[in-house]
């Protein structure tokens, strides 16, 4: 998707390296509101996790997908999604 896009200026590099740019350059407080929803729901998905017993299934799944490209990309595009999600909720607090 951000392919398409290269050639306007504001979205020139990866979706990642423009959130890490936001994180680092907003107030303090926004940057850690928004960490601190981060690591909530990083948190909720470990404890759900754990309670339903899927850790273990977890980590075997995991070393099989580290192989799987088509499962890479789809990590890779959801990374870049939740980086563009952040970015957005930051700079709409921002205003």
């Amino acid at each position: 998707m951000w392919e398409n896009f290269d050639e306007l200026e504001v979205l020139e590099g990866s979706p990642i390296e423009k959130w890490k740019d936001v994180i680092f350059n907003a107030s303090r407080n926004l940057a850690s509101m928004e960490l601190e929803r981060l690591l909530e729901l990083q948190a909720f998905y470990e404890v759900a996790f754990e309670d339903f017993e899927l850790e273990g299934r977890l980590r075997e799944l995991h070393m099989k997908l580290r192989e799987d490209t088509a499962f890479q990309e789809k990590v890779a595009h959801q990374k870049n999604n939740i980086a563009i999600e952040s970015m957005a909720k930051i700079l709409s607090e921002n205003e």
